[in-house]
């Protein structure tokens, strides 16, 4: 009986470490973030989310990334935003396409004309796609902050990448999410980060 236990045990214990090896394999890097300490988000009644830049060679990914965003802050319920077509409107005539050249002047006049406390600036970087064999593999990445109106300053900033092969769908072959679920799940993880 003694030899039995212990090989039950060696078993029990090979388990429990090939169990854990695979979680992590199977989790997904963290969203990168940061948060201004001292700013008290308790503040933030209202945002503006600015039309997201693209970097990435999809040339529609900005605009897409950008509404689902905006819809899971929305169902977040977190904050009132700012009505799309107003910031795109009020925003224009500061930069033709994206956020990333307002400068603090510019994002306090913003705020004001809105009526909203924080403004939210993004970045798509990547939307890839690649096959290899039978699956399909997408992968996103976005940058997204928040300045305040008031200063100008960043209160609130991460970066999340989110897509490529599973451990799950490498071994079978299977499990890998559309284009549009990876942005969404991108999205969400970094919302999350803000919004818990």
């Amino acid at each position: 009986m003694k030899g039995f236990g212990k090989i039950l045990f060696k078993t029990l214990r090979s388990l429990i470490i090939l169990a854990t090896v695979l979680l992590l394999a199977c989790s997904g890097m963290a969203p990168t973030v940061f948060v201004n300490k001292q700013y008290n988000f308790n503040f933030l009644e209202k945002v503006a989310v600015v039309p997201f830049e693209n970097f990435s060679t999809d040339q529609g990914a900005g605009a897409r990334i950008t509404h689902i965003f905006l819809t899971e802050l929305l169902a977040a319920e977190s904050f009132d935003i700012a009505e799309p077509g107003e910031v795109s409107r009020v925003t224009q005539k500061y930069v033709g396409s994206g956020g990333s050249s307002l400068t603090r002047d510019q994002i306090t006049e913003i705020g004001k004309t809105l009526g909203v406390q924080g403004i939210i600036l993004g970045s798509v970087n990547e939307t890839s796609g690649s096959r290899a064999g039978g699956s399909a593999t997408t992968e996103v990445t976005i940058d997204v902050r928040m300045v305040e109106t008031e200063t100008g300053q960043t209160v609130w900033s991460a970066t999340n990448t989110e897509g490529g092969r599973s451990f799950w769908a490498s071994l079978f072959g299977t499990g890998n999410r559309s284009e549009a679920q990876t942005a969404r799940k991108c999205v969400q993880r970094v919302i999350h980060t803000l919004v818990r």
